[in-house]
């Protein structure tokens, strides 16, 4: 006789939740402090970061050997070592982005300047922006979240990670160097000009400003570094 209740476990297939593993979380801690500079560059040891993470350190391990592929740290025999930029390499990073977000920008312009819900984002990111000026922390959070919702609109994940990567190697840089209400203001006439560029569908000079500001941004680090570079002599 039928109750009139169905098993409502007879009529959902199993679907099993995708949860990430312990290597995949400590990767995504561990490049996250790298990004903010919470370790600096020099040796460090395994033992604490396992202890740190309450793990054995075979994950950390494979975490680093993530991070190791991405240019962030050298595996050596007995230690890590969070791997510092040169002026030299500083600039080569952002030859590097200019060409990736200029390409990722154009690719997506258009589709930006299609999608209304988008552009109001990016405004708001930019009004964050004006709002955060004296807040180098959170203003550098809205830069961010700014320039990765347009390139992620160009729909391409490998570019996407491809830039994202580039963005952790240089940001402890711009932590210690840009931190000026000043160079926040220039850095804002360029992203305005960026979003003015893409609604008047102008992609070329969206990208152009692009490129200024990438450019201006590494003359602001490059100079910083050479400064440390002098007190250190």
């Amino acid at each position: 006789m039928s109750t009139g209740r169905s098993d409502i476990g007879d009529l959902i297939e199993p679907s099993p939740i995708d949860l990430p593993s312990i290597p995949d979380v400590v990767y995504r801690q561990l490049r996250r402090d790298l990004a903010r500079g919470v370790y600096k560059p020099g040796p460090i040891r395994i033992r604490p970061l396992a202890e740190r993470f309450g793990v054995s350190a075979t994950p950390v391990r494979e975490a680093l050997r993530r991070l190791e592929a991405e240019g962030l740290v050298t595996l050596r025999k007995n230690q890590i070592v969070v791997n510092s930029l040169s002026e030299s390499e500083l600039v080569e990073v952002f030859a590097i982005r200019s060409e990736l977000e200029a390409f990722a920008l154009q690719t997506a312009a258009e589709s930006i300047r299609a999608d209304a819900e988008l552009l109001a984002e990016l405004e708001r990111s930019i009004e964050a922006m004006d709002e955060h000026e004296h807040d180098p922390e959170e203003w550098r959070a809205a830069n961010e979240e700014f320039h990765m919702r347009m390139y992620h609109a160009a729909g391409m994940p490998r570019l996407s990670s491809m830039i994202d990567g580039l963005w952790v190697a240089v940001e402890p840089y711009l932590r210690l160097y840009v931190s000026t209400a000043g160079s926040f203001r220039a850095a804002q006439e360029q992203h305005r000009g960026i979003l003015a560029a893409i609604k008047a569908g102008d992609h070329e000079r969206a990208t152009r400003v692009l490129r200024e500001h990438l450019g201006e941004t590494q003359d602001i680090v490059s100079a910083g570094i050479r400064r440390a570079t002098r007190d250190e002599e």
